[in-house]
């Protein structure tokens, strides 16, 4: 395994200021204090004085010195100058640092000054140890180098130059590894050898391989597709996989040794060594089984559900079929009403005078229709529901038998309910005893569960227990032994022993006080601002005002282009050279070698042309939806040496790393930076049908008619790239998932704010991305009926009073600080998902109080964030430019996903995963071409005389594809692109009037 894993460009990064710091940061690290003035004033000459407080400046807050202090951005000088005397200019920076041992005694006197120190022999031994077992938790490069980083800082170590430590992740890691196939020896039992070995010969029932077997996903929602599941795992209970102790394995160490051997064939592993086959096989097996009971669980969920929407669609059917026979009843009850409610009528005379208007028979068959007619007040369909009851019954009591149910609560009635058809199952028993629990029956099911005489209805009964343990798992109020997905949700916390161990860790890694009141107390002041000014806002603009005790929002005017904007904009249009797609993605990888990450999953790294040919046509395969038999037609490729290279080459680690090279690429572009700073994105879903069977797709008939669809969810950087792309079920929200990609980061873009539209907010999300210091500002589309809080008792302007209505908890949130700290800390250390943790969070022990508590810390946070919003149109406009940029990402994403009119037509999950990061990957090559020509036409105008204004530059977009041809025959010529100098001339101008 190597240890160097940094480019050239990120270890200059790794080695000098931040591109971009934050006001905060430059009040909190690079204000002098008395004693720091005092120490200055001692260095001769105004020079060293600013060289000297930029070194301690730098400690403070990098807990290193750059390497090249030179390369100091302006802001952080011109802010330390203001504080020194009068005398000290920013134009003395360049004479300082010429002698280097004067930088030197400067740097140890800071050192000194701020206690902190060099490493000695015995700081690196601990280091690498503390680093090796951090490294058996997570496997990330970048997260161990940010981990170890922040180590030393807090332990006031100067941190070693940036290749020592990416040494030390790298020997880690290696480390790591060895230490997982260490801790595999005790299990390899003769029994679990052999059992092992046969999971690599063809087994005569299956006729195939057990291993082939077990990675193959299910590809629908079917009672067949269930039983598989449930096959996959009692198979691997039968040689009790459950029951082998990886308690000491990492969770993501496991997985990574599955992955490798999912990826690999029986003859791979047949030829690895041993001491590694055996720990990869003991991965696979015990990751299987979890994949395969989530799978199952999943597949229950899914399957019911979607036998709940043909029972609605077919309620729907039924009220609209009958609707005639329903207005016949109407009307005779309006003429039953007319005669019963006459005053004039006699009571001895109602019967008659009833029949004399409608006949006897015509009433008594009116009252039984209407028997068929009637429908609960409550109406759930239900009853359509039960007519696929033995539907449902061919999957049931399997599901039912072969996993074990838990809950949090005591005495669970549902838990009772499910052994008791467990039994019924068993005995093969029809009647439900008398005594069957209903204390999880709803108002809507109690019509049905039982008939007239009062007993329980078998059907309806088993229908409920099963609809209700589908919510149940949903929610995690049940959950299943051996799932990860629909596990118990304390576990996806950090473990109460280790948090002992860590906590102080955790607090000082996310920079929040040990005291909930602390942090309330600088939210408060906060608040306090933001509401001084909207004071201020509402009395003076016109768009926010307050009518009748409601707050009152005027959108905003669309603000048109100038006339030289569109000038500009038409000018480079012109300019673009027209290219193929093939072309563009070759020339891309030529500036960028984004290809070098695509790596064989079995670590084989021999490369050559017809490689890098194979995977450009593999990824244009997945990208432009062509599939690899019509890409070998137009390509004139095999398909089968294509096809291996998808298989090997292209997966859920290496398209990541590949699109990190070419986000960064693109992040060092000048022009990128005109675009935005990289600390501003935002995410949001774009939907595609699938037409094959796929576990999930699901109908959502807005979007997909009759069929089904999946969505891709990328998030989109301030300068048009995309940093990361997830796939996700269309009728999940996109709140839980909106952190995944800013949690999964890995490249140069420092992200410290997000936007997404409504579907991406709630309360809890605002709480989370506030404790993990980022911001979150989406665009609400019911701003102005949004509920506002206040913290404190202090007295508030009397207009504004109506609108804060909530008041904050304090006595909440201080008393769950701590295991908000804890939730946030898992997330941080990748315990979990953000997506899964938000999903569950409802569902911890005592759930309500920390649920709770989230929601009221993020109300807070919300009210600050409305506040901030209203009180300045720029940020409005910012945040509405934002998420303008991500729409015109999708229209590019559409243009590029051009055969069989859109439709994917992938059965696997996994593959779904990487046509979307192939999609990514070609969306973001075209976005970096076209920011290198733009720029080449922007200097080729200049050039030609045009004055090209720099107030103009920013409102220009690389989210353009008149230009590029993604059709016809696709060849690769490498050597040709390659032996291209500099880049193909741009388009003649046909008018250049400046």
């Amino acid at each position: 395994m190597p240890v160097n894993f940094l480019s050239e460009a990120e270890r200059v990064r790794l080695s000098q200021f931040p591109r971009d710091i934050p006001e905060v940061d430059l009040i909190q690290y690079f204000r002098l204090t008395q004693d720091d003035l005092n120490l200055i004033q001692r260095q001769r000459r105004n020079f060293n004085r600013l060289g000297f407080a930029v070194q301690l400046c730098a400690l403070r807050y990098l807990g290193y010195c750059p390497d090249d202090l030179q390369q100091t951005p302006p802001e952080i000088l011109a802010f330390i100058a203001k504080q020194l005397d009068a005398s000290v200019k920013v134009e003395d920076w360049s004479h300082y640092g010429k002698r280097s041992q004067t930088r030197t005694e400067h740097f140890q006197q800071v050192q000194d000054h701020l206690g902190f120190r060099s490493l000695k022999p015995k700081d690196f031994r601990n280091i690498e140890k503390w680093l090796m077992e951090r490294a058996l938790e997570h496997d990330k490069t970048f997260l161990l180098f940010e981990l170890v980083a922040q180590k030393l800082h807090r332990e006031k170590l100067v941190r070693p130059g940036v290749s020592v430590v990416e040494r030390w992740v790298g020997t880690a890691r290696h480390q790591a590894t060895e230490a997982t196939y260490k801790l595999a020896r005790p299990l390899l039992r003769t029994h679990h050898r052999k059992f092992l070995d046969r999971l690599l010969e063809k087994d005569s029932d299956l006729n195939q391989t057990p291993l082939h077997w077990l990675r193959l996903s299910a590809v629908s929602n079917t009672p067949s597709e269930i039983l598989n599941g449930i096959k996959k795992v009692e198979f691997l209970r039968t040689q009790r996989i459950h029951q082998w102790d990886v308690s000491k394995f990492n969770p993501n160490r496991l997985k990574l040794l599955a992955r490798i051997a999912k990826k690999s064939g029986n003859h791979a592993l047949q030829r690895s060594p041993p001491e590694k086959r055996y720990p990869t096989m003991i991965a696979f097996a015990h990751q299987s089984l979890i994949e395969a009971t989530d799978e199952s669980a999943d597949l229950f969920i899914r399957c019911l559900g979607d036998i709940y929407s043909k029972a609605q669609r077919d309620l729907r059917d039924f009220r609209q079929h009958e609707a005639v026979a329903i207005n016949e009843k109407v009307m005779i009850l309006k003429q039953l009403g007319q005669v019963v409610l006459d005053p004039e009528i006699q009571d001895p005379k109602v019967r008659p005078d009833i029949f004399e208007r409608i006949p006897r028979q015509q009433l008594e068959l009116a009252i039984e229709d209407c028997e068929r007619l009637a429908r609960p007040l409550k109406d759930e369909s239900y009853d359509f529901f039960a007519q696929r009851y033995s539907y449902i019954r061919q999957f049931a009591p399997a599901f039912l038998r072969t996993f074990r149910f838990r809950s949090n609560h005591a005495d669970e009635p549902l838990l009772k309910a499910i052994e008791l058809l467990r039994q019924l199952n068993e005995t093969s028993e029809r009647e439900v005893p008398e005594s069957a629990p209903l204390g999880f029956v709803g108002t809507a099911w109690k019509p049905f569960i039982t008939n007239a005489a009062g007993q329980i209805q078998r059907r309806y009964y088993e229908l409920c227990v099963l609809w209700t343990l589908r919510q149940a798992l949903r929610s995690g109020n049940i959950w299943i032994e051996g799932s990860r997905r629909y596990a118990d949700p304390r576990t996806y916390l950090i473990p109460k022993p280790k948090w002992q161990e860590i906590q102080a860790e955790t607090y000082s890694m996310l920079a929040l006080p040990e005291k909930g009141i602390r942090q309330l107390k600088d939210l408060g002041i906060q608040l306090d601002e933001e509401l001084e000014k909207f004071s201020i806002t509402v009395q003076g603009n016109a768009n926010v005002r307050i009518e009748e005790e409601r707050l009152v929002i005027s959108p905003l005017e669309a603000t048109e282009d100038s006339d030289s904007l569109k000038t500009l904009k038409s000018l480079v249009n012109q300019c673009l050279p027209r290219i193929d797609l093939t072309d563009l993605l070759m020339e891309v990888d030529c500036l960028t070698h984004f290809s070098d990450a695509l790596v064989h999953s079995g670590g084989n790294q021999s490369r050559s042309d017809q490689t890098r040919i194979h995977l450009y046509a593999s990824i244009l395969s997945q990208a432009c939806n062509l599939g690899p038999t019509a890409m070998a037609r137009v390509a004139d490729l095999s398909y089968d040496s294509l096809l291996w290279h998808t298989t090997w080459y292209l997966d859920e680690t290496t398209l990541p790393n590949a699109n990190t090279i070419l986000v960064n690429a693109h992040h060092r572009l000048p022009l990128a930076q005109s675009w935005g700073g990289g600390t501003l994105s935002s995410s949001d879903g774009q939907r595609f049908p699938v037409a094959v069977k796929n576990a999930k797709a699901v109908p959502l008939p807005r979007y997909f008619g009759y069929g089904k669809g999946v969505t891709f969810y990328t998030w989109i950087s301030d300068q048009f790239s995309q940093y990361g792309n997830k796939v996700i079920p269309s009728t999940q929200r996109d709140a839980p998932f909106v952190l995944d990609g800013i949690g999964d980061n890995e490249t140069e873009l420092s992200i410290l704010e997000h936007t997404t539209d409504t579907a991406g907010f709630t309360e809890v999300v605002f709480a989370i991305f506030d404790l993990l210091g980022l911001r979150f500002s989406p665009r609400l589309s019911d701003l102005a009926s949004q509920q506002l809080y206040r913290l404190k008792s202090k007295p508030l302007d009397p207009t504004l009073k109506p609108l804060f209505k909530g008041r904050i908890n304090r006595k909440l949130i201080q008393e769950n600080w701590d295991d908000m700290v804890r939730v946030v800390g898992s997330i941080k250390r990748g315990w979990a998902s953000a997506s899964l943790f938000m999903s569950k969070l409802q569902s911890f022990s005592e759930p309500n109080r920390l649920f709770e508590a989230f929601q009221e810390y993020g109300r807070l946070v919300k009210t600050i964030f409305i506040l901030r919003y209203l009180n300045s149109e720029d940020y409005q406009r910012r945040i509405k430019t934002q998420l303008n940029k991500g729409e015109s990402m999708h229209s590019l994403r559409r243009f590029i996903l051009i055969a069989r009119q859109g439709q994917l037509r992938r059965h696997h999950q996994e593959e779904l995963a990487n046509q979307s990061g192939c999609l990514t990957l070609v969306t973001n090559a075209i976005v970096f071409w076209n920011t290198v020509y733009i720029q080449a036409a922007l200097d080729f105008l200049k050039q030609e005389g045009f004055e090209v204004k720099p107030e103009d530059i920013p409102h220009l977009s690389p989210c353009r594809c008149e230009h590029v041809n993604p059709y016809g025959k696709m060849r690769f010529d490498i050597a040709q692109t390659i032996n291209m100098k500099g880049l193909r001339p741009l388009r003649p101008l046909k008018n250049l009037k400046n």
